[in-house]
């Protein structure tokens, strides 16, 4: 059968030389083949085997994109463990939490802060720790840990891959799904497969593509195109040196697929129009036209219409004397495949990067689909809509919008939550908790959400319902209204009780203060940034609460627009 880890050892056998995994050291790029990318899964399958990891324990990752990362995960699968991705800037306490979750019995961390953060007297069912850059601590170091698989034969191995079946669980991700804390996504061997495929058959990605692994490997979106996809071609992955290096580090690699949230497309928006707003004379007639030219040629690939002899000309025009210039200093010569994901893009944003013959895709998906789901594509591309299906994706809308997906990419259940999976998976159809709309030519428009979900620019998932209990534990905090939906940044509104009710710069203060406490048990991405009062507490005669207590953020939001422009002026 096949699974990831099949994949994987088949491309070690079937193209041994070519790259599989690129990452920095010093000045230079080092290239791991595929046949060292093979025997590197093979050998801590064995260590796996070795430290007692048995078929569908847990084993979790607590580091950023490393080809360890990645050769940790494959190897867990490969035995029949299930790999739990940790966000790497995750807080000591939802580190703590995480392994008491998933029950896991081996953590692989990177750093030695990392290794610090876990304790593992603390989690009866971890047994060890292994450090890849510092052991230290209560950890034995990535060499001593692959070291212990010598003593286990290749049969072992292989009788453990022999045992894989399609429906037994292959990935654990924990997301925010609106229940308070997140949820744990159990993904099936059969999911991953499914969603790697889809993606290659869709966009025709081959050897020859490439990609630069950047955004959390936590996420499933970044393992589709880290792991899942050149599974199944054999396409090399670039790891960046860190996240505030990306933009370095793309110019080195020029990746042919390049996945992006809004908030990493509109960083490198900013950049590019300072350059091209600073041009003059010639020059800056010269690039206007330019991106006018490749704006309309873009506009009628999009739509699918034919262009013209001239129009034709007047691009490829374009390309050569000003936009593959520009593309090859960003690192987007060889691009063919840029996408963008998490939220809803800004169409003006799309349009502009058009001007430089760079088209971005929108996605839609979640991890309870396994990533990717819905997709724009060559002629079948409308700013501001998702697109349609990926190949095997049914989608549908429920009466009251709600967008509703089924297929072989759909999950399994939430880990330890019959109620929520019951809530999710109804008649065969994952109720994804989005509100869309569907236009008469089938494009998918994401006009809201059901889940009290909120997600930043960043692609971020925050529960409001993790952090807002705890700030209203504070006596004078009456209420508390987390909000930063599309924003870079999260913020909060907060009515004050008590004394302080008529003292806004105390009230304020006070305010600010409770979010600090608050913040040190959440991840730098999860913690609110920007705080502001509301003129009154919330009303449930207003609409603002449920009969059960619960926040309607939307009627809130709406009830206070002015205070909510303020927090982000």
């Amino acid at each position: 059968m096949d699974t990831i880890p099949h994949l994987v050892l088949a491309n070690a056998r079937r193209i041994p030389d070519a790259p599989a995994h690129l990452h920095r050291i010093g000045d230079r790029w080092e290239t791991t083949t595929w046949a060292g990318y093979g025997s590197a899964v093979r050998r801590c399958a064995a260590a796996l085997i070795a430290s007692g990891v048995e078929p569908g324990d847990r084993v979790a990752i607590l580091s950023y994109n490393t080809t360890e990362w990645v050769v940790f995960d494959v190897a867990a699968m490969a035995v029949g463990a299930v790999p739990v991705g940790i966000y790497y800037a995750s807080s000591s306490h939802e580190v703590a939490d995480l392994l008491d979750r998933s029950r896991a019995r081996v953590v692989l961390a990177q750093t030695a802060a990392h290794v610090a953060m876990i304790d593992v007297a603390a989690h009866p069912f971890l047994g060890l720790v292994v450090g890849v850059d510092d052991a230290g601590g209560d950890a034995i170091g990535w060499g001593t840990f692959l070291e212990r698989g010598e003593a286990v034969g290749d049969e072992a191995v292989e009788e453990r891959l022999d045992a894989l079946r399609p429906q037994d669980d292959g990935a654990l991700i924990f997301t925010a799904a609106g229940f308070g804390e997140p949820a744990g996504v159990v993904l099936t061997h059969d999911n991953l497969v499914f969603a790697g495929h889809s993606s290659v058959e869709l966009f025709d990605v081959t050897r020859s593509d490439s990609a630069l692994s950047y955004l959390p490997l936590s996420h499933i979106a970044e393992q589709i195109f880290t792991i899942l996809a050149p599974a199944h071609v054999g396409y090399p992955v670039a790891f960046a040196q860190s996240l505030g290096r990306v933009r370095n580090d793309l110019p080195d690699i020029q990746p042919s697929i390049f996945f992006g949230v809004p908030l990493v497309w509109a960083g490198f928006e900013r950049a590019l129009r300072k350059q091209i707003d600073g041009l003059e004379g010639f020059r800056r007639r010269l690039a206007r036209w330019a991106m006018r030219a490749n704006r309309a040629d873009i506009a009628a690939r999009n739509a699918g219409r034919g262009r013209s002899v001239f129009g034709k000309a007047s691009a490829a025009l374009a390309r050569r004397i000003f936009s593959d210039r520009v593309k090859r200093a960003m690192g987007f010569e060889k691009s063919r495949l840029a996408f963008c994901g998490a939220v809803s893009a800004d169409p003006d944003m799309l349009e502009y990067f058009s001007g430089i013959d760079v088209v971005i895709r929108e996605v839609y998906g979640l991890s309870e689909a396994t990533g990717p789901s819905v997709v724009t594509r060559e002629g079948r591309t409308r700013y501001g809509t998702v697109g349609h299906p990926m190949p095997g994706v049914e989608l549908s809308l429920a009466d009251d919008g709600e967008i509703l997906l089924r297929g072989r990419s759909v999950f399994s259940r939430y880990l330890d939550d019959d109620a929520a999976t019951a809530r999710a998976l109804r008649d065969g159809w994952l109720h994804t908790g989005d509100v869309g709309t569907l236009d008469d030519d089938g494009f998918l428009t994401v006009t809201g959400r059901i889940k009290d979900i909120v997600i930043t620019s960043g692609g971020k998932n925050v529960d409001p319902g993790a952090i807002e209990p705890l700030l209203e534990r504070d006596p004078q905090v009456a209420d508390a209204v987390v909000v930063g939906d599309g924003y870079d940044q999260l913020g909060v509104l907060i009515a004050v009780a008590g004394d302080l009710a008529g003292d806004p710069d105390a009230a304020l203060a006070h305010a600010r203060s409770v979010v600090k406490q608050v913040n040190r048990r959440f991840a730098r991405a999860e913690q609110i940034r920007r705080v502001a009062l509301l003129p009154r507490p919330l009303s449930a005669e207003r609409g603002e609460r449920a009969p059960d207590g619960s926040i309607v953020r939307s009627v809130v939001l709406g009830h206070f627009p002015d205070e909510l422009a303020a927090l982000y002026a």
